[in-house]
């Protein structure tokens, strides 16, 4: 047995005494003593009694630290001390060392220094020693007197070491698999995807944090599959944990791979989530337990879906210039409710002669959830489309109850819970607005916001390549039409002309009753031809801006009348009656000379198409910010594919081709392009009982910037970024 050299002369020894030896090993302890204190306890007793000592101590090495962490016999400052310096304790002999130190009388032993000692006379220690062999602590006993140690003494203290050895090397290693165990467990928590495990008696045995964020919190004090059948007899099997039916089907043997389950969440979206679950099984073949990893998929899926129904949208939308428009649209708004899981889509239009958003085409889903009640104007900023008008930003309400906008639209949104708003761009002008109504609670997010903006500019883009196509359309007919005029309308008179302009020449001396006759053909033909040249030019020049419009407050309801009087003279070899239904007075701003144009156009227009016996009726209202003019009549149905070219320049109908009656097709596109003009609209429908064609006139009531003042409708630009709210 070796022992500490006791010889005093080396200053060597002094300094490694002092210092920390090479073979010291740095405990991190980790809370409560590295080993049991009632084993260390029950230890030292022994180890005391048969050293024949009053105390005995165990300290390990904790740091620059020796730690207190058995004891016998010991003074009660040793108790309120559990933590000393290794510089200042006898112990640090033992650890400088390495070997066991025996000290008969501290006072008289040159290693200790004056102060070294906290009471004890005599010390006899023995180096504790971890798995690699190197020191890790010190078991010692105490005396308070002087004494020798026999050598039974120091077989007892040696053994008592060896005793601590295996117990640090014990416990050494259950921290070790301690550390691991909280290694592997951290390393788990930090997953997105969620872990649970069982035994094989169906008992939950780890379960990782974003399991317990998928699934709740999993029992872990009963067999799974009991608890399964029992929550399954009070409650729906959809409202069960995920993560319970994939996990007990791997217990009962099988290998899931990608399992899609789609959990249902009150009030909120279902969530997409692919289960990989398997029966765990040691190398004898013995199952062990169960296995499931939950992998939440739900924005993957979102995003995907996103993208099919823009690809989707986007075929609907292109080279589809044949169908009408309504229909395609129609066509959208219910692609985006259905592929996007909305319960309700809208889609709405700018009046511009009312600046405000009319709600034009809608749809819901079979739970019919929209409110009654909703209105189907909004002005500019108000409610949620018109907000997203006002801003050209997708406006978000998380919570339709308390969003401001969309309590401006209704207080009552019954089951709805969430909306969305994207404003349909033309250029960077915003031409309509879509909106979405959802039965859960939505949080806005980028690709959301995204996509949708996408496919309002595709809308966009559709109804400017529509108008692009209407307007080629129009002029391709426009000429068919101009051809036909000139090959009736104009060479007609024209011939009429010259052929009376020969006859006068070629014979001067033609009766003057029959000269008279041939000049009145002349004049009527002549006036004829006059009526269709300023008619062109009027429409030329009001179209490009040469010529202006004369604006000023005005009275529409006495320009109607006076017209009205005018038509009447026209009656009086027709069995036809004129009623005119206006208020006092009606004031808006715009042109008298050229409104009293279009009213004596479609006056006109009506009596020529009236049948025998029937009424004419003109009215003018206030609707809201625009003014209505309505002329109908009864008569013959305008049919719909001619409807929609009636205000088309030199455009007959196939009845006044056939009838020959006489007209330019120039009467009512000069009416349309002068309500244009006035920022109005010009429409036409027909009634089937009593059969008859109405014209409607909507005209801004409140002063407008001409239509060359105000902002182009151009093709689609950059989508706008988005407003959350």
């Amino acid at each position: 047995m070796a022992f500490a050299d006791t010889q005093r002369d080396e200053p060597g020894r002094r300094r490694a005494a002092d210092g920390v030896g090479s073979e010291r090993v740095r405990m991190n302890l980790r809370s409560g003593p590295a080993l049991p204190q009632a084993a260390a306890d029950h230890l030292l007793t022994l180890v005391a009694q048969a050293a024949q000592a009053p105390a005995a101590v165990v300290h390990l090495l904790d740091g620059e630290q020796l730690r207190l962490v058995g004891a016998y016999g010991l003074p009660s400052h040793w108790a309120r001390s559990p933590s000393v310096p290794v510089s200042s304790a006898l112990g640090r002999l033992v650890i400088s060392q390495g070997v066991p130190v025996v000290i008969s009388d501290v006072l008289a032993d040159d290693r200790v220094p004056a102060a070294g000692a906290a009471g004890e006379r005599a010390y006899l220690g023995y180096p504790i020693r971890d798995g690699d062999g190197a020191v890790a602590g010190v078991c010692a006993v105490l005396d308070y007197q002087p004494r020798q140690w026999q050598p039974e003494h120091l077989t007892a203290v040696d053994r008592g070491a060896q005793a601590c050895t295996a117990l640090v090397g014990e416990q050494r290693s259950a921290v070790r698999a301690d550390d691991a165990q909280r290694l592997l467990i951290a390393l788990l928590d930090s997953l997105q995807t969620g872990v649970a495990a069982c035994d094989a008696a169906g008992w939950l045995i780890f379960s990782n944090k974003a399991n317990q964020d998928l699934n709740g919190e999993l029992p872990n004090d009963i067999d799974l599959r009991t608890w399964t059948r029992q929550e399954a007899a009070q409650t729906s099997a959809a409202m069960l944990p995920p993560a319970l039916g994939p996990l007990l089907r791997a217990l009962a043997g099988e290998h899931l791979h990608e399992s899609e389950i789609m959990v249902e969440r009150q009030q909120q979206r279902p969530s997409t989530l692919l289960a990989d679950a398997q029966p765990i099984i040691d190398a004898d073949g013995e199952s062990l337990g169960a296995v499931v990893t939950l992998q939440d998929v739900t924005q993957r899926h979102t995003a995907a879906v996103l993208k099919d129904c823009e690809l989707t949208i986007r075929r609907m939308l292109s080279g589809s210039d044949t169908s009408p428009a309504d229909e395609l649209l129609r066509g959208v708004i219910t692609t985006i409710g259905r592929m996007l899981d909305w319960a309700a889509t809208e889609f709405w239009t700018i009046d511009e002669v009312g600046n405000v958003l009319q709600r034009h085409l809608w749809w819901t889903d079979e739970r019919d959830m929209l409110p009654p009640g909703l209105p189907d104007r909004l002005g500019h900023g108000q409610g949620m489309p018109g907000r997203a008008w006002q801003t050209s930003e997708a406006v978000w309400a998380t919570d339709l109850s308390a969003d401001a906008d969309a309590r401006a639209q209704t207080l009552d949104w019954g089951l709805l819970r969430s909306a969305v708003a994207v404003p349909v761009p033309i250029g960077s002008v915003t031409r309509g607005v879509v909106t979405c109504y959802s039965a859960y609670t939505e949080h806005p997010d980028d690709v959301r916001t995204a996509v949708m903006t996408g496919i309002a500019a595709h809308i966009g883009q559709f109804l400017e390549r529509r108008r692009g196509w209407d307007l080629t359309t129009e002029l391709g007919h426009s000429r068919d039409e101009y051809i036909a005029l000139v090959g009736h309308e104009i060479r007609t008179p024209l011939t009429s002309i010259l052929s009376y302009t020969t006859l006068m020449i070629d014979d001067p001396d033609l009766p003057a009753g029959d000269r008279a006759q041939m000049l009145q053909v002349m004049q009527r033909n002549t006036g004829r031809l006059q009526i269709i040249v300023d008619k062109l030019l009027d429409i030329a020049g009001l179209q490009s801006g040469h010529v202006t419009l004369d604006s000023r407050r005005m009275d529409l309801s006495a320009v109607l009348r006076a017209a009205a009087d005018t038509a009447r003279t026209r009656l009086a070899d027709k069995d036809v009656t004129v009623d005119v239904d206006v208020p006092d007075e009606a004031v808006l701003w715009g042109d008298p000379r050229r409104l009293a144009q279009v009213v004596d156009e479609l006056l006109a227009n009506a009596v020529d198409w009236a049948d025998d016996a029937s009424h004419i009726r003109a009215t003018v209202i206030a609707d809201g910010p625009a003014t209505l003019l309505t002329v109908s009549n009864t008569g013959q149905i305008i049919p719909a594919a001619e409807r929609e070219r009636l205000f088309q320049r030199f455009f007959r109908t196939q009845d006044a081709l056939t009838n020959a009656v006489p007209g330019t097709g120039l009467g009512l596109s000069l009416a349309r392009t002068i309500i244009e003009q006035h920022g109005g609209t010009i429409t036409a429908t027909t009634d089937d009982n009593p059969p008859g064609t109405t014209i409607t006139v909507r005209l801004p009531a409140e002063r407008r910037a001409p239509p060359s003042e105000q902002l182009p409708a151009t093709t689609t630009g950059a989508a706008p970024a988005a407003r959350y709210r």
